[in-house]
């Protein structure tokens, strides 16, 4: 009996706890962002981009620096200013000529070249007022109340899934003229904007400016104490309202989005300053491989394969011999043949002089003397028209001689 009360007290304790967790448990949804993908986790503007073509305006994520139209809007994020020279001098001719420069806290080098062209002085601010923060012993007290506070704070740009977790300050600023306030996520709270011009457009928190605008030449130059306009950063705060705001934007614009922490690749480069020269070297090697490619035939013709006559064997070897060694064989063999010939008319004839040679082969052959000289006598060069009419006159001669014989005179 008491162990049956026992098992029922048990029952009835196991029974009240499952009920009070139960009273004191509650489900709520709760939105865990996913990492991004496709187009989104490549291009860092892919929110931007988005907004400003749903508000009519044409924009894009540029690789390259090209000048577009005086009337564009260029978004700079993490440039380098003086990384050259030609093309710095290229964007301050386009602003100088109506175009609409933005940047943010990323900027890279050369700030006093930018100073000195903008007016604005966004470094020397930020270094004074980081002096008078450790001057004040600030930062130190800080650190020791806080040792792990910056460990927890995100990188800048930072678009892995536990950073988009963590909070992130957002700060209203005023903006001048209106007195609207718009939150600004991730400002830099020991950072000042001055300028050295008029300020056309500014967002102030208390004494400290964190976004300005002024006029260079017939454009304008805007800048922000932040990084409010990157991957999922977008969509924080107010900063929609701010990229219209700073961008001036309007239906219609084109604006541009240029980064250098993604570089275009070599190939991309190469197609856009040089699609011509890379499509006449590509029609070469095309060309080039075509004529190097086996063929299915003979790119001539073959000629027939009949025997050749005789006649025309002959005149093949005499133009041999004429083109090889000057026709001197082609005369030696006439001149062999008229002596085999002439000695059995005359037994003496190897013994006889020039002179009595030629004589003698003239009065049996009935030929001129003149003629036979030069044939019969003359073994220097001889030109193709001079060779022809000697080894005629010795064959003429020869045939003369050849037909005495066979009649016997």
């Amino acid at each position: 009996m008491s162990g049956r009360i026992v098992r029922l007290l048990i029952a009835a304790v196991i029974v009240a706890l499952v009920g009070w967790i139960a009273m004191h448990t509650s489900f709520e949804n709760t939105q865990v962002p996913v990492p991004l993908r496709g187009e989104a986790a490549r291009n860092p503007f892919y929110s931007a981009i988005r907004f400003s073509q749903a508000l009519g305006a044409e924009a894009s994520w540029e690789r390259v620096f090209s000048t577009p139209r005086t009337d564009a809007v260029i978004m700079l994020s993490s440039w380098n200013w003086t990384l050259s020279r030609a093309r710095r001098e290229r964007i301050e001719r386009w602003v100088e000529g109506g175009g609409r420069l933005i940047l943010d806290d990323s900027l890279i080098g050369g700030f006093e070249e930018f100073e000195r062209w903008s007016g604005v002085s966004a470094l020397k601010a930020r270094r004074a007022d980081e002096d008078q923060f450790h001057e004040n012993g600030k930062e130190d007290e800080e650190a020791e109340s806080e040792p792990e506070s910056h460990d927890n704070e995100p990188a800048p740009h930072d678009n892995s899934l536990v950073s988009q977790l963590l909070s992130q300050k957002c700060d209203a600023l005023v903006e001048d003229g209106s007195h609207r306030q718009i939150h600004v996520c991730g400002v830099n709270p020991l950072r000042s904007l001055t300028s050295s011009r008029k300020i056309l457009w500014a967002l102030r928190d208390g004494q400290k400016i964190h976004a300005l605008r002024t006029a260079v030449g017939r454009g304008s130059v805007t800048i922000i104490n932040a990084s409010p306009f990157h991957y999922r950063e977008f969509l924080s705060g107010d900063h929609p309202l701010l990229f219209a705001s700073m961008a001036q934007l309007h239906h219609g614009d084109m604006v541009l989005f240029l980064t250098e922490e993604d570089h275009a690749s070599l190939l991309n480069l190469m197609w856009r300053f040089g699609a011509p020269a890379v499509l006449l070297l590509l029609a070469w090697v095309a060309l080039a491989l075509w004529r190097a490619a086996p063929r299915f035939g003979p790119p001539v013709a073959r000629s027939p394969s009949a025997r050749r006559s005789l006649a025309e064997q002959i005149r093949g070897t005499g133009q041999f011999a004429l083109r090889f060694g000057g026709g001197k064989a082609l005369h030696a063999a006439a001149a062999r043949a008229l002596r085999d010939a002439a000695i059995g008319k005359f037994p003496r004839y190897d013994r006889m002089s020039s002179e009595e040679r030629v004589a003698a082969l003239a009065a049996a052959s009935g030929m001129s003397a003149d003629d036979l000289g030069p044939a019969v006598n003359s073994f220097g060069p001889r030109s193709p028209h001079e060779l022809r009419h000697a080894i005629a006159v010795l064959e003429t001669a020869r045939r003369r001689l050849s037909a005495k014989a066979k009649h016997g005179n």
